[in-house]
């Protein structure tokens, strides 16, 4: 394994690990958004809520399977380890 595959499979974890996130975080919020444009609704508290209980729902559906991204990619850099320093 090299140094770009240990970077690129960084990068491939995170966005494994955060994409579904962010993407959860995205949609809620142009759905708040669009509501409170909607009824002139001004509360900052509604789409914390939102957020909160959504994310919640998804680390409790889809957490295993975010972790299993960043649990392959720690497993194969440790094993890495003494290519990468001995080179």
């Amino acid at each position: 394994m090299s140094a770009s595959a240990v970077s690129i499979g960084a990068w491939a974890a995170f966005a494994q690990f955060c994409g579904p996130i962010m993407l959860l975080m995205l949609v809620i919020g142009i759905a708040i958004g669009l509501l409170q444009t909607a009824t002139q609704l001004r509360d900052a508290a509604i789409p914390f809520i939102l957020k909160l209980a959504g994310l919640a729902a998804l680390t409790t559906v889809a957490g295993p399977l975010m972790m299993r991204g960043v649990d392959h990619y720690a497993e194969r850099i440790i094993l890495a380890i003494p290519r990468l320093v001995h080179g």
